[in-house]
């Protein structure tokens, strides 16, 4: 039996050994790598010019703002947009809120996190989880 629920684009769909996944989390994981990947350019090239200056104060603030740069494209770069993934490679399945965001995170045996955001009837699938994937909801 499979289970389809709709996402704000696209649509997840559960079925006996595998979960297809068809959204634009492929766009989204490239746009990320490339904005934070510019951004840390642009401040590695700041650093050079308040170091020579002689501002502490912004050559401090692009060292943090190259750090957090850095570390945003690196945990970007490790997530996974794989839209098949079947269930014996994944280790749990959470449902989670933040903000006015529901995600479903899909963490797999080679630890990558597969993470669909915009999802529309969170609670429905929250219950399907529950109920039909318990064995993989981490608890």
């Amino acid at each position: 039996m499979t289970q389809t629920f709709r996402l704000k684009k696209g649509q997840i769909s559960f079925a006996e050994d595998r979960i297809v996944i068809s959204d634009d989390a492929k766009k989204q994981k490239s746009m990320t790598l490339l904005s934070t990947g510019v951004t840390s350019i642009w401040g590695i090239v700041n650093i050079g010019k308040f170091e020579q200056s002689g501002d502490e104060f912004f050559h401090s603030f692009w060292i943090v703002l190259v750090i957090l740069s850095l570390l945003i494209f690196f945990v970007t770069f490790l997530r996974s947009t794989n839209s098949l993934i079947l269930l014996d490679n994944v280790k749990s399945i959470k449902v989670k809120q933040r903000f006015s965001n529901t995600l479903l995170d899909i963490k797999m045996k080679n630890n990558q996190l597969r993470r669909v955001i915009q999802i529309e009837d969170a609670e429905e699938l929250k219950e399907y989880i529950e109920k039909y994937q318990n064995d993989l909801t981490g608890k």
